[in-house]
Order: structure tokens, then sequence, then C-alpha cells
């Protein structure tokens, strides 16, 4: 997809940029630091597609990520669109269904990616970490939940 720096200290600096990651300790940074990794996306690239097979949560640091999704006519909804500090793709690290909705990237887009089996690495070996990370998860997902319902209210009055 992109440039993919690898540097250790630069991904703990990237990780800094994430609110996600406000609540880890130093030492758990740099455990996490050694299962994430950094991808530079160019803008207009499809980083997932509705249907397909997903393994990773991408947590934004620099640009804008749009989300779509097939009505049932075919035509492509924009869903939400996020910014520096949200995070995308969060169900497939929780369960194995096809992905949801497309991903793009509008801007040139900086991420740092958790995959499945990086996250499953870290909650048998370090399940204090994995478990601030499903509360993350659960948090961001509750969120979307409640505004998608506030939304979906407004269209049924």
């Amino acid at each position: 997809m992109g440039n993919e720096p690898t540097d250790r200290d630069y991904i703990k600096g990237l990780m800094c940029e994430v609110p996600q990651f406000d609540q880890l300790s130093a030492d758990e940074l740099d455990i996490l630091s050694n299962h994430v990794f950094c991808q530079r996306i160019p803008s207009g690239t499809v980083l997932t597609k509705e249907g397909t097979r997903g393994d990773s949560l991408f947590y934004i640091v620099n640009g804008r990520i749009e989300i779509k999704k097939e009505s049932v006519d075919g035509r492509q909804t924009v869903l939400a669109r996020f910014n520096k500090g949200a995070s995308v793709g969060e169900m497939s690290l929780i369960e194995e269904s096809p992905r949801s909705a497309t991903a793009i990237a509008l801007d040139d887009v900086e991420i740092l990616i958790l995959t499945r089996q990086n996250f499953e690495h870290i909650l048998d070996n370090t399940p204090q970490v994995g478990i601030k990370i499903l509360k993350n998860i659960a948090k961001s997902l509750s969120t979307r939940l409640r505004y998608t319902s506030g939304r979906f209210a407004d269209v049924f009055r």
C-alpha cells in the first residue's frame, strides 16, 4: 500500500498521537509497539473493501478515512469520515466476518495497524494490554452505535 517506517521509537512516537493509547503505561506502549506496524497510504487508496476478509484494525495517525457502504440498490453511501486519532476496522479483530464497509483514504494517510494474529498474541501473553485494547474497541463501537441510533431515530420521526 505505501511506505512502512519500522523504527520502534518512531512507532512509539506515533502511538502517543492516538488517544486510545493514553491509558497505557510506558511498558505497555513498549509491548504494543512490537505488535503494530506503520503504513503510509496515498490518497484515494482503498484500505478495505466491503465483503472481503478483514483481519486488521487501523489507528489513524494523520489524514482522513471515509467509510462507505453499498445500499440495497447498489449505490455507495458515505457512513462516516474519520480523522487523526480515530480507529477503523475494530470488528475484524473480534470476529472473522467479512468487512462491513469500504474504507478509502481521503488524504495521504499514516496509520498504525494491529492484526488479529498480533492482537491474539497480546491477549495470550500480556492480557492486561489486550484488555485495555478491548475496552477501547468496546467504547468506540458503543459511541458509534449510540450516534447511529440517534440518526436512525431522527429518520423515522
